[in-house]
């Protein structure tokens, strides 16, 4: 609040202040009263006048400093109208109800739209759940009737059990707290479940897969776990070339362990790195290569490796192919390994 923007709000007051002492100073010298003392007294009425204006301007501006210096060192502005201390002026008091109606009023459509979601992500879930079912069933059928064609169906039914657990996992992103379990997870049987699930497709492309060291013990939630490395699987074998190779490696730093999917495939061009992990993105390889590209696979594996904790980095070059890897940190709830080095 600057004290030009008071006054100037003040000047009908302040106009009318000083009409009045002047009109009080021609009355005295009409009554002939003395010059010295219509001076002392108008100087005493504008006294009057001005200290009251001066002190509440003291005490506004007062007020508004701390609220300022409130909201910029708040990171959560949200609870400012909870922190701000109630004014003494009625102007103030009423601007903080004002707040208080508008934030409770946010809230409640927050928490409206909040059980929406979570309405809606219970239904997804049971949906999930429930076309799993069938699906199961089909493939069992399919696994008593050789053939070709039934290798065609068995193709089609994976690429949807995969794009169901895809909305499965999506759905679940959104609170991942809720089925979050932490617990030591060996790096080389998490790499290595999710390449047998995903072997059929890996045998008819023609992969070579090497599990390489994988000694390191992490603490995570394998399942989410499994559903990245998954996605990247799926992604290799999307986007293989010539003798395709995939290869499960880790690395270590000071601070974390790393589990590394590379592949040998057409790789991601220089111009397309920066968003492939954007949603609904698929860039020059999925619009020439994969009809059946959603743009959902790396955006899923980004975002829950930061919601679970984890990192998550890709490196590409066009023609070569491609390495991913997630981030396991050493930290309070994290890690890992069976390593004396790493031993605090």
């Amino acid at each position: 609040m600057t004290a030009g923007w008071f006054w100037r709000d003040k000047a009908p007051y302040l106009a009318g202040l000083g009409f009045s002492v002047l009109l009080s100073a021609v009355l005295l010298w009409v009554l002939s009263v003395h010059p010295g003392a219509i001076a002392l007294l108008c100087l005493v009425f504008l006294l009057g006048g001005l200290l009251p204006l001066t002190a509440e301007y003291i005490r506004k501006k007062t007020f508004y400093d701390e609220a300022m210096g409130m909201l910029d060192a708040l990171e959560r502005k949200y609870l400012f109208s909870e922190l701000l201390e109630q004014p003494s002026f009625p102007e103030g008091a009423l601007f903080c109800r004002a707040m208080e109606e508008t934030n409770k009023a946010m809230n409640d459509a927050l928490a409206a739209a909040g059980r929406d979601m979570a309405d809606y992500r219970e239904y997804i879930e049971t949906w999930v759940h429930e076309v799993k079912t069938p699906i199961a069933s089909a493939r069992l059928t399919l696994e008593n009737l050789p053939g070709p064609p039934v290798q065609g169906l068995e193709e089609a039914l994976f690429q949807i059990e995969g794009y169901v657990e895809q909305a499965l996992f999506y759905a679940r992103s959104g609170a991942v707290e809720r089925d979050y379990v932490v617990r030591p997870m060996a790096l080389r049987q998490a790499a290595s479940d999710a390449v047998k699930k995903y072997a059929r497709p890996l045998i008819a492309a023609g992969f070579s897969v090497e599990l390489e060291g994988l000694d390191a013990v992490a603490y995570a939630d394998g399942k989410w776990v499994e559903f990245i490395l998954g996605q990247l699987i799926s992604n290799a074998i999307k986007y293989r070339g010539e003798h395709p190779r995939l290869v499960l490696t880790q690395s270590w730093a000071e601070q974390s362990v790393a589990l590394n999917v590379a592949d040998n495939g057409v790789g991601i061009p220089q111009a397309d790195l920066p968003r492939v992990c954007e949603k609904g993105f698929t860039g020059e390889n999925g619009r020439k290569l994969s009809k059946r590209s959603t743009g959902l696979g790396l955006y899923l594996c980004r975002t829950l490796c930061g919601r679970l904790g984890l990192g998550f980095s890709i490196a590409s070059q066009a023609g070569e192919g491609t390495r991913v890897s997630i981030i396991f940190p050493k930290g309070r709830f994290y890690l890992l390994g069976e390593r004396e080095e790493l031993k605090q």
